[in-house]
């Protein structure tokens, strides 16, 4: 089953990423940091946060962490 491009339509600070599924998740950008607020797989807090220059910060995923090990 393909899903389609997801969507990020932008309602003042905030950011609602929609997809055919439907809505996955709501991220807080505030400046450099990007919150998630709201996720469908309840994966909630601090998503990335941009350093000067061409670095920046962003946390590994469970899902990922768990494949490794």
């Amino acid at each position: 089953m393909r899903i389609g491009p997801t969507r990020r339509p932008r309602y003042g600070p905030f950011y609602v990423n929609v997809s055919e599924r439907g809505m996955s998740s709501v991220t807080l950008k505030l400046g450099r940091i990007s919150w998630r607020v709201w996720s469908r797989n309840r994966r909630g807090g601090l998503s990335s946060v941009d350093l000067p220059g061409r670095f920046s910060y962003r946390r590994e995923s469970r899902s990922r962490r768990r494949a490794e090990s």
